[in-house]
């Protein structure tokens, strides 16, 4: 048997009845309350809007990534003459665009190609893989296997091109970012700053040339291949500066159609607050 309801809550009242509000919160099984629908109909709208607005003021805020390509799909067979040292570079009359210069190799994912490219050091060879370029800089990812790189013959009556020899254009020191060339040549984008640093050290650390990118004051930007003092490949010593404001000192030098800086011993420095710190050797 059921207990009698008492009196007193018999005679409460309704809040309806009272003239008093209905209770304005949200139940899921029933319809949206009044304010609750003014509410949302007036905030959401607004902070659609002003997460547009801040999303199109950091997206101006970034700075342009560029016009770097990596053509990842049919690979491209070029010839040349192989040069392995300081960085491999194919000297050829054809980069890919139908120009002559040097053309820097790397191997597939982050790794450079000193290992196979010594075998066919100053040898006319043939090699297929993907390009990449930025502002007239070109690259060439080699495809794996055996088969990327091959002594070929030289066409009748023509004569090995001569390895690029050095032109020495005096010292300097540049400011800029030391990044690893085939990101920014292409592979990422961006392929720079502090947000690419894990990825740059990694790409340095396995062989991909460093390359020193320096802007001036209208945002144009100069891209210097960096060796160590004796003109060979730069040491590990930079590579905690990486994607970090530095300075360089050293020897800049014209290396056939490509800047090159010969860093000097302890000629990088970080500049960050006010404070400089320096790579050591």
């Amino acid at each position: 048997m059921s207990k009698p309801i008492p009196d007193a809550v018999q005679a409460a009242p309704s809040p309806v009845r009272a003239g008093l509000p209905a209770d304005e919160m949200y139940v899921g099984y029933l319809s949206v309350p009044v304010g609750i629908r003014r509410f949302l109909r007036v905030f959401v709208p607004i902070t659609l809007w002003v997460l547009c607005g801040v999303a199109m003021v950091v997206a101006r805020s970034q700075r342009d990534p560029g016009s770097a390509v990596w053509d990842t799909g049919t690979p491209r067979t070029l010839n040349g003459l192989l040069v392995a040292r300081p960085y491999p570079v194919l000297v050829t009359g054809d980069r890919g665009d139908g120009k002559p210069g040097e053309l820097l190799l790397v191997e597939m994912g982050k790794h450079g190609t000193r290992g196979r490219a010594a075998a066919f050091d100053g040898k006319w060879v043939s090699i297929t893989g993907w390009l990449l370029n930025r502002d007239g800089r070109r690259m060439l990812e080699l495809e794996p296997g055996d088969a990327a790189v091959r002594v070929t013959e030289l066409a009748s009556g023509a004569s090995l091109p001569e390895i690029p020899t050095a032109r020495p254009l005096g010292p300097v020191t540049l400011r800029g970012e030391i990044v690893d060339s085939k990101c920014f040549l292409g592979a990422m984008k961006p392929g720079e700053g502090r947000t690419h640093k894990e990825c740059a050290t990694l790409c340095v650390a396995g062989g991909i040339p460093p390359m020193l990118v320096s802007r001036d004051a209208a945002g144009t930007a100069t891209y210097y291949l960096l060796a160590d003092e004796a003109g060979g490949p730069v040491g590990a010593e930079i590579e905690a500066l990486i994607a970090e404001p530095v300075t360089v000192a050293g020897e800049l030098e014209m290396w056939g159609g490509l800047l090159r800086l010969r860093v000097a011993s302890g000629g990088v420095t970080r500049l960050a607050g006010g404070t400089s710190v320096s790579a050591g050797r």
